[in-house]
C-alpha cells in the first residue's frame, strides 16, 4: 500500500509540475527581482480584519520599532497616515481591472484616489505583474513620488518541495495567491524579514456564509472598517459575476493550504510567521498572545 501511494504521489507532483512549468512560460517573468533590503528583522502585516482596530489601539508600542504592511483597502482608513506604513500590499485583479463589475471600478478609483492624496512618505507598492498593462489605476498615482511601484510574479507554484523553493527564492512564483496574505507574507520573506507577525487576520468567513432561496451562495467578509455595516454578498470571479458554493470553498480551501507551504518555505529560509490575530482560523502558523 505504501509503495502504490508514494506512485501516486510522483505521478500527482509530476502533473502538478508540468502545470507548473507551463504557466511559468506563459505568465511569469524572469526579469522580476526583489532585493532583500529589511532594515529591521521584524515586520508586521496589517489585515483587514475585524479585530485590526482594536489590535493597533491595545499594541501601539508593540508597532513602534516594527515596520509595517497594509493591504488592499486599508489607505481609504484612518490608520493609514496615522501609522505611515512602510509596504503597500495588493493581489486582487478588481483593483487593476477595467472590465468588471462598475462597483469595483469606482471602489479601486477611490482606493488610488486615497493613496495619492494621502501618501507623503516613501511607500513601496506591490502589485502583481499582470496590472502594469493596465493604466487607469496608475494614471490615479503618477503624481505622487512617493509611491514607488513594484511588480511581482503571482504566478501559481506547485510541485515538490526543492523545485517549488527554488523557484520561490527567484520570485518565479508563490503559492496560489487566493488571499492577500499570501502574497504579502511571501513577498516580505524575500525582502528579508526573519519574523512576520499577522494582525487582523481572522479568515473566519465559514461561519458567514449562506445560500439563499435563489441558490445564490453569499458570504459576508467584514473589515474592520465596515464590520457595522457590511452584508452578505455574492462572491465574485476577478471582478466579474458570481462564484458557487463549492467554488468558494475551494478558493478557501486553496488560501488555507498556501499558509502550510508558506510555513515550509519560512523553515528553509529561518523565518518565523506568527499569528497574533485572536480567534483566527490560520491553522499554519504559530499563534502568539501579545
Amino acid at each position: 500500500m505504501e509503495f502504490i501511494l508514494a506512485i501516486q504521489s510522483f505521478f500527482d507532483n509530476l502533473g502538478k509540475t508540468i502545470a507548473t512549468i507551463a504557466r511559468i512560460v506563459l505568465l511569469s517573468k524572469w526579469s522580476v527581482k526583489i532585493k532583500k533590503q529589511a532594515q529591521t528583522k521584524e515586520v508586521v502585516i496589517l489585515g483587514n480584519g475585524p479585530s485590526l482596530s482594536k489590535m493597533i489601539s491595545e499594541n501601539s508600542s508593540f508597532l513602534n520599532d516594527k515596520e509595517l504592511a497594509c493591504v488592499n483597502h486599508f489607505p481609504i482608513t484612518e490608520y493609514y497616515t496615522e501609522l505611515k506604513p512602510k509596504y503597500y500590499m495588493t493581489s486582487a485583479p478588481d483593483l487593476w481591472l477595467d472590465t468588471i463589475d462598475s462597483h469595483f471600478v469606482q471602489a479601486s478609483n477611490r482606493l488610488f484616489s486615497a493613496m495619492c492624496d494621502k501618501t507623503s512618505w516613501d511607500l513601496e507598492f506591490f502589485i502583481p505583474f499582470e496590472a502594469r498593462k493596465y493604466k487607469r489605476w496608475q494614471n490615479l498615482l503618477v503624481s505622487n513620488k512617493h509611491i514607488h511601484i513594484y511588480y511581482y510574479n503571482n504566478t501559481p507554484v506547485e510541485s515538490w518541495n526543492f523545485l517549488s523553493h527554488f523557484l520561490f527564492r527567484k520570485n518565479i512564483g508563490m503559492p496560489r495567491p487566493h488571499n492577500i496574505m499570501v502574497p504579502s507574507i511571501f513577498n516580505l520573506m524575500n525582502l528579508g524579514y526573519k519574523k512576520i507577525y499577522l494582525f487582523g487576520a481572522e479568515h473566519s468567513w465559514l461561519k458567514d456564509i449562506s445560500v439563499n432561496d435563489k441558490n445564490e451562495a453569499l458570504i459576508n467578509q467584514k473589515h474592520f472598517y465596515d464590520a457595522q455595516t457590511s452584508k452578505a454578498q455574492t462572491l465574485d470571479k476577478r471582478g466579474v459575476g458570481a462564484r458557487r458554493l463549492h467554488e468558494i470553498l475551494h478558493k478557501f480551501m486553496l488560501a488555507f493550504k498556501g499558509y502550510f507551504i508558506l510555513n515550509e518555505y519560512a523553515k528553509t529560509e529561518k523565518v518565523q510567521i506568527l499569528n497574533a490575530t485572536p480567534n483566527s482560523y490560520i491553522d499554519a502558523f504559530e499563534r502568539i498572545t501579545l
